[in-house]
């Protein structure tokens, strides 16, 4: 089934997909395939979700401007219809967690509304690992360099109560981490993804540490 999956969308999410390519598409998987063996849940839910949580993604490459992955939606059950091995009943429940990565506490979104399944939790908490840590920072460059943003503006927003994340360009990288990456292992939702965040968030903040010194 992964295979299938892969063959199917490989093509689409190469480099210029900046930071949402392949390679982070099978990261999430095997993060989330993990989280999913110690926490239980449907493990074909979690993979074709991990796969596709970023379909919006490409169309947003594709159309200019921002995608949810609820507008993808149509596109994703089309591609799933495709791939037979995933059973129909699946569907529903693999969209649900491809939305659900949308959703953060530091966008003010609550998310005790959201009534998510533990499958959604985990493919939530596995896309938002590859957010942080040594991987997060390079990713987080990587898509501040795309979208055009400075590493860091002197005298910009207060960094201490830094305003709520929204998607799209923000005042600088540095800016990003305090809007979202500093707080996401606070998002966590699984008791393992709650422990690999700890360890990824202190690696991360002690690179900002590291960063804000030498720039100062």
């Amino acid at each position: 089934m992964v295979s299938k999956i892969k063959n199917e969308i490989g093509h689409l999410f190469d480099a210029s997909v900046v930071a949402h390519d392949i390679s982070h598409l099978e990261r999430v998987y095997k993060v989330g395939d993990m989280i999913c063996v110690s926490s239980g849940g449907n493990r074909i839910t979690v993979a074709a979700a991990s796969f596709l949580h970023d379909y919006h993604r490409f169309l947003e490459k594709e159309i200019g401007q921002h995608v949810s992955p609820e507008e993808a939606e149509p596109d994703i059950r089309a591609l799933l219809k495709k791939i037979r091995s995933i059973p129909s009943e699946l569907h529903d429940p693999i969209c649900d967690a491809i939305n659900f990565t949308e959703y953060y506490r530091c966008a003010g979104d609550n998310l005790n509304e959201k009534n998510s399944k533990l499958e959604a939790r985990i493919v939530r908490d596995a896309d938002m690992l590859d957010a942080i840590g040594a991987v997060g920072i390079a990713r987080a460059f990587m898509f501040g360099g795309f979208l055009g943003e400075p590493m860091w503006v002197r005298g910009g927003n207060n960094l201490e109560g830094v305003k709520i994340f929204a998607h799209g360009k923000t005042t600088s990288v540095v800016h990003h981490f305090h809007e979202k990456l500093l707080k996401i292992e606070f998002e966590m939702l699984t008791p393992k993804g709650r422990a690999l965040a700890a360890e990824r968030s202190d690696y991360m903040k002690e690179f900002i540490k590291k960063l804000m010194s030498e720039i100062a």
